[in-house]
Formats: structure tokens, sequence, C-alpha cells
């Protein structure tokens, strides 16, 4: 079984928002995030969070916490990472909205990021732009391993682009050392 078809949410119908995580709010930036969306089977989750006042089809800021139970042996954040790269590579050949993507990795977590640009648009004209930062790490549901995902995504939109395009440096800068430091303890209840 490939990692890629491990983490596919494909089997994922959205509920009424239910948290499944017990992480109604968090605070990610000296920003506060409710709970706002939500997915989850018997072996996966995502929990998607918003900024007072957005939702999910029209966000500037949304963090995610998606946890992963149906791991099989060995997979580890850095093949979550590499699996993540072959999807966007597969992305920018095919529909051109993937810009460009960074990996990092630490052995000694053993934990892994990839953060990268992509977009959306017609007729030559983008109407979003978003900078995604995906951070993958091991940690025990019921004494078993599982694959987190904590992910950062800002957006814009329209006249909004230029603006985040010439503030991109920072944005990323900001948010790669804020994720990496940022943890959060879930105490997943899968039925």
């Amino acid at each position: 079984m490939s990692l890629l078809s491990i983490m596919t949410w494909g089997t994922l119908k959205a509920q009424n928002v239910e948290d499944v995580l017990d992480v109604k709010t968090l605070n990610f930036q000296g920003v506060d995030y409710q709970l706002g969306w939500s997915a989850h089977n018997s072996s996966q989750c995502i929990q998607e969070y918003f900024p007072k006042g957005q939702v999910p089809e029209s966000y500037t800021d949304m963090f995610t916490i998606s946890v992963f139970t149906n791991i099989v042996d060995g997979v580890t954040p850095t093949m979550a990472v590499a699996a993540k790269e072959a999807e966007l590579e597969a992305r920018k050949e095919k529909t051109k909205d993937v810009w460009n993507w960074s990996v990092m990795t630490n052995e000694e977590t053993n934990e892994a990021c990839i953060d990268f640009v992509c977009c959306s648009g017609k007729d030559g004209k983008l109407d979003v732009v978003e900078f995604d930062v995906h951070r993958y790490r091991m940690i025990q549901v019921d004494g078993k391993p599982a694959l987190q995902l904590l992910f950062y995504s800002h957006r814009a939109y329209g006249d909004d682009i230029t603006e985040m395009m010439n503030n991109l440096k920072d944005i990323r800068g900001k948010a790669l050392l804020d994720i990496v430091d940022f943890n959060i303890d879930c105490n997943v209840k899968l039925k």
C-alpha cells in the first residue's frame, strides 16, 4: 500500500463540525482560531480552524490538524513529505498551478516540513494565491504510532495578491519558524 493511498481524504465526508481531537480553539502567530470544519472516519481525521469571521470557502488564514492512525510500519514524516512533493510535482506538470516548494527535515525530532505556493485563476488572470506550510510528525494514539500533520495556509485574492507576493519572504519565514515551534496536544477520539 502506498503512502499516498494511506494519506487520502477520499473516504472522508464532512460532518457537522465535530471535534474528534479535543481541540476546539488554538492560537497560532498570536491569532485565535476556532474549529470551523471537520471530517473523519475510523482511521483518519482532519480539522480546520479559522480566525473569527473567516470561513472555509473564502478564508485568508487557516490552520489544520490532521491525524492518520492507519499508517504502516516504518512510515516516517520524511516519507510523508516525499509523497506530498510527488503530488505537487504531478500537479505542477498537469495544471501548472504550483510554483515552487521547499523541503526541510529534522532527523533529531523525526519531523519534516514542506512549504509551497500555488494559485488558481482563469483567462490568464490570478484569482487566488496561496502559501502553505505542512509539518509532519509522529505522535501516539492509543499507544500506537500515528502521523500528525500541522498545516498553515495563507491566501490572497484579487487585488491583494500583489501585496502578498511582495511580502511572501516575510510571511514564509515567520510561518516556518512558528509552525516548527507550534505544539498542540490532541486527544484523538476516532470511531
